[in-house]
């Protein structure tokens, strides 16, 4: 079956609605399937989507690659004819990104059409927002303790939810923290994908809270949006590391923040930085999302 792809556009705001209700479908807990990150990041990884089969295909066009459909799940034949669309009509060589494991589990057999790649730097790490606000277990007793110095040295810290009035306060502590680190390309994609949300917010589904080390001094700041299952996605997270605790203390009041409208806190990957790794595993992770990398053979 070939498919017509001229209609493949870059994704909009108003497609927002027909992306939810088909991921409503998946129940996945995928970073790469929320809108919100998809809006986000379309400029600079000039994401664009079509139908096919009645399946929401997003597609990359600066990597030169699709995701694995959005909507009903999807058989490795009906796979192997979106991919050969795309192939002949010269837009990817072939990958496929964000295939998720329960796929090969009900296809043991889609090695007749794809070769198979896995990166463990592309796993999303789920936490339990119930353990991260209780502290359950040895690795989260020992940010407590952090918690707690931060509370000392502190005493006047508070959290606030963001609003549409404080998002100019939010958006120039991320310029300012991300201008102490290295510049990397990383750096300039979120960049745009953050001002993106900042002008969307609200219509973006997103939500947040901003840690205030005391009255007018911001110390980090936390951006999510609710999945259509028992998740939430961690899109934008960043403290201020000259205050001690406050990465801590900011993930656990998001915790607190999330007891009972979420089972699990989804912090994305951690692409194989060794520092970021390190932070994410300390927070003891319930789980993780695998993705794998098809690629047509």
């Amino acid at each position: 079956m070939k498919f017509d792809l001229s209609s493949l556009r870059p994704i909009e705001m108003k497609d927002q609605k027909r992306f939810e209700a088909e991921l409503e479908k998946m129940h996945s807990q995928s970073c790469e399937c929320s809108f919100a990150n998809l809006y986000a990041y379309q400029p600079p990884y000039q994401i664009e989507f079509v139908e096919c089969a009645g399946r929401l295909v997003p597609y990359e066009r600066k990597a030169r690659t699709i995701h694995y459909p959005i909507g009903e799940w999807t058989d490795p034949e009906l796979l192997r004819d979106i991919c050969d669309s795309f192939m002949k009509a010269g837009l990817t060589d072939g990958g496929i990104y964000d295939v998720p494991e329960e796929f090969l589990d009900r296809h043991e057999d889609c090695d007749a059409y794809f070769d198979l790649e896995f990166d463990e730097g592309a796993i999303d790490y789920l936490f339990s927002i119930e353990k991260i606000a209780a502290f359950t277990g040895p690795k989260l007793r020992k940010k407590h303790n952090l918690v707690k110095q931060f509370q000392a040295n502190w005493p006047y810290a508070e959290v606030q939810k963001i609003t549409e009035e404080q998002i100019p306060v939010v958006a120039k502590l991320a310029t300012e923290l991300n201008s102490r680190m290295e510049h990397c390309e990383f750096l300039d994609e979120e960049e745009l994908a953050m001002d993106r949300a900042w002008k969307n917010f609200s219509q973006l589904g997103l939500h947040g809270i901003i840690l205030y080390a005391e009255p007018g001094f911001p110390a980090g700041f936390s951006v999510y949006s609710y999945l259509p299952s028992d998740t939430v996605d961690v899109h934008f997270e960043k403290a201020d590391h000259s205050v001690k605790g406050a990465s801590q203390t900011l993930t656990w009041q998001l915790a607190v923040a999330l007891r009972g409208k979420a089972k699990f806190m989804n912090r994305e990957q951690d692409m194989n930085e060794e520092t970021l790794r390190h932070a994410k595993r300390s927070l003891d992770p319930e789980r993780f999302f695998k993705r794998y990398f098809l690629r047509r053979h």
